[in-house]
């Protein structure tokens, strides 16, 4: 972002405001607002981080980290651990993405 796009209206702000509004969404979500400040509170019972674990709403495969990329009609595997990929593959077929999967799980979380 440069100030010229900040002074000239063309964006509205240089992030802080997008900034503000999701710290007010935190502190309005019950959920949320209730492990703030527990390192623990985001985690399963083996201390796995809960999103790496658990499938969310948009997930359309059903398994956490597999997911179908359109573009190239196979399916993508992705594992991120302490910051970095471990697992980052294509597979075309559904069931080995799936095992590729479950094998970098055992390998890097406490299953």
């Amino acid at each position: 972002m440069d100030s010229y796009s900040l002074r000239h209206g063309i964006i509205r702000s240089c992030g802080c405001l997008r900034q503000e509004a999701s710290a007010h969404r935190i502190r309005q979500n019950y959920n949320t607002k209730k492990f703030i400040g527990d390192p623990n509170g985001f985690k399963d019972k083996l201390g796995n981080p809960v999103q790496m674990v658990y499938v969310g709403k948009r997930n359309k495969s059903g398994v956490v980290g597999v997911s179908f990329d359109k573009n190239i009609q196979r399916w993508r595997v992705r594992m991120v651990y302490k910051g970095e990929f471990k697992l980052n593959g294509v597979f075309e077929n559904f069931t080995d993405a799936v095992t590729a999967r479950k094998k970098a799980e055992q390998k890097y979380l406490k299953y």
